[in-house]
């Protein structure tokens, strides 16, 4: 386990009074029904307070500060020109600081939910660990949803090019989960973007585990091909620096004051003997593997919180069905074929285009008519083409096209704002 930093936010308001009230802050902090807060200290010009949320108390920073938008910082979220004009003219906002607890994404929702209740109506946050700036009409929706936002969101993977294509991948905002930054080294521009999956999927399967996974000790990432499986570790870079050229990008010359604690490199072992040997292998020995559609391992917990996101904003996506122009695609959790099937994973879950809402017939009725769009991997008698009516509690995820973009369930607010 790394050693766990604090979590940093920036919110902005929309309106520049709301900024400079410690007391209306602390009013709505003990309006707010989600949480209950403890009395709060002066300190340094800030105010240092109890959370308490789900059975665990948190210890939270408040703090007036002057800033400018930084710029380097990753857009996260789609804004309006109005409010990008208002942001680039905002001088201050609040930082708000928290501890982690137990569960990174409990303790994320709950950092939104605190800045939502301190300012109800917010132009950004710019999430300093993560080096994002997200929307205030997101950070809205996220708060006041029953749902944890994606677990993506408490990292970013920033991508480093160099000479001749080389690129060094590197996450922010790991540390705050109690975990090493994650890195992979001798990354190119040709697979970079494959070599970013793995990160992304290892990074997520970390924040999930009960127990902290040791340095060196394998993990179970994705299936590549019928007979071919990704299994990954990670080292801190201190000792990965003696596997690779001296002069790599990512080596002791590129990482100055950063990116030298709490920071570990990604790879693979090809086989159960290289695990018992400790025989480190790039990740790039399955690139072409890459190429072929693999098939990332989500855990019970993760598929459940995109299914109750997916299932709590559904009348949106209903909405946008209503819209010709809208193309929708609906993922289906379908029962998989009994020689498949195991205790902890009877589904298999696959894309469907919606094709016509159907008039409910009851509670479990069917809904809707969609064709699916993949061949399955684990059930025989269902084909790509195959056309049927299928139920709204069937659904684990959606994407609706629209003439101007893609939306997923996490972004839906977009659709207010169009």
């Amino acid at each position: 386990m790394s050693e766990k930093e604090r979590s940093y936010m920036l919110a902005i308001p929309v309106n520049p009074e709301e900024m400079g009230s410690g007391a209306l802050h602390v009013s709505r902090l003990a309006a707010a029904k989600e949480f209950q807060i403890g009395k709060p200290e002066e300190a340094d010009g800030g105010l240092e307070l109890t959370v308490s949320y789900g059975g665990e108390d948190y210890r939270l920073r408040l703090q007036p500060m002057e800033f400018e938008v930084p710029e380097l910082y990753r857009i996260q979220h789609f804004f309006p020109d109005v409010d990008i004009e208002a942001i680039q003219k905002a001088r201050a906002g609040l930082g708000v600081v928290m501890e982690f607890g137990d569960d990174a994404l409990t303790s994320y929702h709950l950092q939104l939910k605190i800045i939502h209740a301190i300012f109800p109506q917010k132009l950004a946050v710019f999430d300093d660990s993560s080096e994002k700036i997200l929307s205030g009409k997101w950070v809205e929706l996220a708060a006041e949803s029953s749902v944890a936002p994606a677990p993506r969101y408490l990292y970013t993977v920033q991508a480093v090019s160099g000479e001749n294509g080389e690129v060094w991948l590197h996450s922010h905002g790991l540390n705050r989960c109690g975990l090493p930054e994650l890195e992979i080294l001798g990354s190119d521009q040709e697979y970079y973007q494959s070599h970013y999956s793995i990160l992304e999927t290892m990074a997520n399967r970390m924040m999930e585990l009960s127990e902290p996974l040791a340095e060196g000790e394998p993990l179970y990432l994705a299936r590549l091909s019928q007979d071919v499986h990704l299994v990954t570790t990670y080292v801190d870079w201190k000792r990965a620096m003696g596997l690779f050229d001296a002069d790599i990008l990512g080596g002791e010359g590129d990482r100055g004051e950063g990116h030298r604690e709490h920071t570990a490199v990604l790879f693979a072992y090809p086989t159960q003997e290289d695990f018992e040997n400790g025989k480190l292998t790039s990740v790039r020995i399955y690139d072409e593997l890459l190429k072929e559609n693999p098939i990332y391992l989500l855990t019970t917990s993760e598929t459940l919180r995109m299914k109750a996101l997916a299932i709590e904003r559904l009348d949106y996506m209903k909405r946008a069905a209503e819209n010709p122009e809208n193309h929708i695609l609906i993922k289906l959790g379908l029962e998989m074929d009994a020689s498949y099937g195991a205790a902890d994973h009877e589904q298999e879950h696959i894309w469907f285009e919606l094709m016509q809402v159907l008039p409910e017939q009851g509670e479990n009725g069917e809904a809707f008519l969609a064709k699916l769009t993949q061949e399955p991997y684990y059930i025989s008698g269902l084909h790509a083409g195959d056309m049927g009516e299928y139920r709204w509690d069937q659904i684990t995820d959606w994407l609706i096209y629209t003439p101007q973009r893609r939306l997923t369930p996490d972004d839906v607010y977009l659709l207010e704002l169009e």
